[in-house]
């Protein structure tokens, strides 16, 4: 009888102990799927980063300011992207300011100077100020631009010098040497001599004209390489900046061939 009390008494301290366990086990089960019903924090809309695009003036203006600090770096590499903003950039800078110095410089301003009341000192020195304005805006940008056009065929893992800037500067080396060369023996007893050196300025001057315009055309319209070369790596390599490069070279030639239609006008009239 003994036994039997304690087997009944084990049975049933291990059914309390088996229904304790379920609770404990449904308990947790509903404090994990209140967890996953109810955030713990409010979600917050997620932001969307918006695309700027790539004909921003910021973006611009960063590019041909860029231009303007590498004036004296011909290491790395530069895009079409880049060679025509900056040409675009300093075109319509350098016509606003030579505009103004035309203005100074023609007869019209000494007339509305002497309307005026401008002393004669005052009018020289406007005069002086805008030649050297003009040429200085005509020659300063030169130099940013022969280096981003160093990098640019750099950006077609080429070397500048080599094959395309060496046999201009030689041509145009032995071309002044010509020229001088024909002014000193023309109306003499030379004159043979003279229409031979004649003869081969021309020559050479095709050849100068032809490497000196593949070196532009190269520069200006290939297509860099998309991969890192001997340079380094490429700035730009989606198809949205090539596709705005060749925008950009547009707009530039419609803007200079229409500037050029004015001035044209304006020298008949």
């Amino acid at each position: 009888m003994v036994k039997a009390k304690e087997k009944a008494t084990t049975t049933e301290t291990e059914v309390k102990t088996a229904k304790k366990r379920l609770t404990a086990a449904s308990k947790r089960k509903v404090k994990t799927n209140k967890n996953v019903n109810t955030p713990l924090s409010p979600t917050l809309p997620e932001k969307t980063n918006e695309k700027k695009s790539v004909l921003s003036p910021d973006n611009l203006f960063k590019i041909w300011f860029e231009g303007w600090k590498k004036t004296f770096i011909l290491r790395g590499r530069s895009s079409r992207f880049e060679l025509w903003t900056f040409m675009l950039f300093n075109s319509l800078l350098m016509i606003a300011i030579q505009l103004k110095c035309s203005y100074i410089l023609s007869p019209r301003f000494l007339r509305d100077a002497n309307n005026m009341g401008f002393t004669i000192d005052k009018i020289e020195n406007y005069i002086i100020s805008a030649e050297v304005m003009f040429y200085i805006v005509m020659l300063i940008p030169l130099f940013p631009l022969g280096s981003m056009l160093i990098r640019r065929m750099h950006d077609l893992n080429r070397l500048a010098w080599h094959n395309h800037l060496e046999p201009v500067f030689m041509g145009v080396v032995v071309l002044s040497m010509i020229n001088i060369a024909i002014t000193s023996l023309t109306n003499t007893d030379y004159a043979y001599i003279a229409m031979f050196l004649s003869i081969c300025f021309i020559a050479i001057l095709y050849g100068v004209g032809f490497y000196g315009l593949k070196f532009l055309i190269m520069t200006m319209f290939y297509r860099g390489d998309k991969v890192k070369n001997n340079y380094g790596e490429p700035k730009y390599t989606d198809e949205e900046h090539e596709e705005k490069a060749l925008n950009l070279s547009c707009v530039y030639f419609l803007f200079i061939g229409t500037i050029g239609l004015l001035y044209l006008a304006l020298a008949l009239i």
